[in-house]
């Protein structure tokens, strides 16, 4: 096992854990009812205890497709730190009413994602080109609607969408570079794929 920064402070975590999962439950399970007062403390706090483990691990709070309380410990993308997420959640206590899992697993496609600063991005119609060098993606992706004001905001959403339908280790080890830009700008110097082949190829081609 990849050890921890310490291991009391690991086995510490889950021991906070225990003693606060009630709390913890509330907010993962009816976080889109409670004001940014009520969540943010529990939030804090969950972050502080995780960090004492290692602080390049963080926590994201929610429910799953059946609606039980859901703790992800993420390494956020930092590729160095997955092994410790997933030993952190492999040492973790069974827990009755919870789903525990290592890192942010892949995701359904949707047809749009929010902007960075407000409003959304239609993935509906996006298309895309995948080069592998030295065994990892770069990924560019035309857009319909596109805002040349908003190019930075647009390449972000982007990047959001495909470590979301990817999952985060694949992201994190596979791609190397990911740009957006308008449709007909990749379409003049490729033959591209629609959006929702994305997954598929990138499995073909890096496994």
């Amino acid at each position: 096992m990849y050890a921890l920064k310490s291991e009391p402070e690991a086995a510490g975590f889950w021991a906070w854990f225990n003693d606060n999962q009630a709390r913890l439950a509330k907010v993962a399970t009816n976080i889109d009812d409670m004001t940014m007062d009520e969540i943010e403390p529990v939030l804090d706090e969950l972050s502080s205890i995780l960090h004492e483990a290692d602080d390049r691990l963080f926590a994201e709070l929610g429910a799953d497709a059946h609606g039980k309380p859901r703790l992800v410990v993420t390494a956020d993308g930092e590729l160095d730190a997955m092994l410790l997420a997933r030993d952190l959640v492999a040492i973790a206590p069974a827990y009755d009413g919870w789903t525990l899992s290592a890192l942010r697993e892949r995701e359904e496609a949707v047809t749009s994602v929010g902007l960075p600063g407000g409003g959304e991005l239609d993935m509906s119609e996006a298309v895309f080109v995948m080069e592998v060098h030295a065994g990892k993606a770069e990924i560019a992706v035309g857009l319909d609607r596109w805002d040349g004001s908003r190019s930075e905001d647009h390449t972000a959403a982007v990047e959001q969408y495909i470590e979301q339908v990817l999952g985060e280790a694949d992201y994190a080890a596979g791609v190397s570079g990911v740009l957006a830009l308008p449709i007909a700008d990749l379409q003049q110097e490729a033959d591209p794929w629609p959006i929702k082949a994305l997954v598929s190829e990138f499995d073909r081609l890096l496994g």
